[in-house]
């Protein structure tokens, strides 16, 4: 419904719209339509013409009316229509108005806004990029001045389109046609965001390893020039974990029916309304325990990092030979042998077996195939390993204080030097993260990412935490 000055009421009165418009009226409400005829910014905008930028001459902001004022506005608000040549010049125009509208009418608007947004930036960064030269073109343009104007002005109500933005601009910035200089030219803008605090903690350390030069270039590897993927793997997923400011959680899994207001990108379509509360990610700000070899941009030779052996010998063992047959094959790539149906990696025991107290569900939305190796840290302790094919669920048990790897790749081979005879850095990059379960009764984590990007898994009870 829209809003009718008195004159279109007395011309217009046989309107269903106008007779709606009559029934809520009240002595109070007259004071308020008198405060919307005179000012034509507001008038114009309740009326569905075209939007311009709220203004407030009358000093309305300041009145003590205000709050039934809001409350009286969302019954107008009306619904974004972006212009043609101008989609986020027009959304922050639209949200300029925000200041006068009841917060629930702000709420009920964000399905349809997320939508809009969605097929906007999919427009902004077509998907059949080649080049790398045409790749960081679009990646200055996905962040547009426009575009980050529109999101800087979005209210507390939508943080979780702003957070869904900064999470897609990180994994535009970790691609390998990604360059160095356009990763800091977009950790620079994400800077200017208004965040929660641990979202901006996050960004900065990256900006601060940026100028640093902490860059991670891999061996026979196309992917040069990218930054250290420990750090953009933290930060990723450092930010989706501010979803836990937004929502609330009893287990339910996500097999319930669900039609909550998020995007199709988001990760948060894998859980209930309920899991939301405390959606949280699986990393935190922790340095580290194993990382690969890596070179260094400003170094003239090899840097190693020392790592702490497992007190599981079986553990310690297998984790070697993953290590050095990745070390052996990028150095000498050989054929791997064909793949198996089989579900575990040689000389494990099925982690379906194991007698743990914590029930776990893995969704795999990915486009990988994900291996999980589980074990306890005692010395003679069995180790077990389980495959998550792409687009299945898998459930098994754990306990507290279990050491868990998880792996991405493809076409499973079972071997316990290279498990998979497809993978990209993403293996390479599991294999560095080690982390420890932390224990409770159920949990749902989700993995997710498509071939050749950030791989990554999300859960809403930060059960599993990146070793120190």
């Amino acid at each position: 419904m829209r809003f009718y000055t008195q004159s279109e009421r007395n011309a217009l009165s046989t309107l269903d719209e106008v007779i709606c418009f009559e029934q809520i009226q009240s002595e109070k409400t007259a004071l308020f339509n008198a405060w919307i005829e005179s000012n034509p910014f507001l008038l114009s905008f309740l009326q569905g013409k075209e939007i311009t930028r709220f203004k407030n001459p009358s000093m309305l902001l300041k009145n003590s009316m205000l709050l039934d004022f809001k409350g009286y506005i969302a019954h107008f608000l009306p619904v974004f229509k972006p212009r043609e040549d101008d989609f986020w010049g027009a959304l922050t125009d639209y949200v300029s108005y925000f200041c006068v509208v009841d917060s629930t009418a702000i709420k009920v608007k964000l399905p349809h806004i997320s939508r809009q947004i969605t097929q906007q930036n999919d427009l902004d960064f077509p998907a059949s990029i080649q080049s790398e030269s045409a790749y960081n073109q679009a990646v200055y343009n996905f962040v547009s001045p426009s575009k980050l104007d529109a999101y800087r002005a979005f209210p507390k109500e939508w943080e979780v389109l702003r957070i869904e933005f900064i999470e897609c601009s990180l994994q535009r910035i970790n691609n390998p046609l990604c360059s160095s200089a356009t990763a800091g030219f977009v950790l620079s803008k994400l800077r200017s965001m208004p965040c929660p605090d641990a979202v901006n903690i996050a960004i900065d350390e990256a900006w601060i390893r940026f100028q640093k030069g902490q860059l991670n270039i891999q061996k026979k590897d196309k992917k040069k020039g990218k930054l250290n993927r420990p750090l953009m793997f933290r930060l990723v997923l450092g930010v989706l974990g501010m979803f836990a400011v937004l929502f609330t959680v009893n287990w339910v899994f996500a097999r319930e029916v669900d039609s909550a207001p998020f995007t199709p990108t988001s990760s948060l379509v894998y859980f209930t309304r309920k899991e939301r509360v405390f959606i949280d990610t699986t990393l935190k700000r922790y340095k580290p325990l194993r990382s690969t070899v890596s070179l260094s941009s400003s170094s003239s030779g090899l840097t190693y990092q020392i790592r702490q052996a497992f007190v599981n010998k079986k553990g310690e063992a297998l984790y070697s030979s993953l290590s050095e047959g990745l070390n052996d094959f990028y150095y000498n790539p050989i054929p791997l042998k064909d793949s198996t149906v089989e579900n575990t990696i040689e000389g494990t025991t099925s982690l379906t077996e194991f007698n743990g107290k914590a029930t776990l569900n893995c969704k795999n939305s990915s486009s990988y195939d994900v291996l999980l190796i589980a074990f306890n840290e005692q010395t003679s302790s069995p180790v077990y390993s389980l495959l998550i094919r792409t687009g299945t669920t898998q459930q098994c048990t754990l306990m507290k204080g279990t050491q868990v790897l998880i792996l991405p790749g493809k076409e499973f081979s079972g071997s316990a030097n290279i498990p998979f005879n497809v993978w990209d850095y993403n293996f390479d990059q599991g294999l560095q993260q080690v982390y420890t379960f932390g224990g409770g009764l159920s949990f749902a984590v989700v993995f997710r990412g498509a071939w050749g990007e950030e791989f990554s898994f999300t859960n809403p009870y930060q059960c599993f935490k990146l070793n120190p």
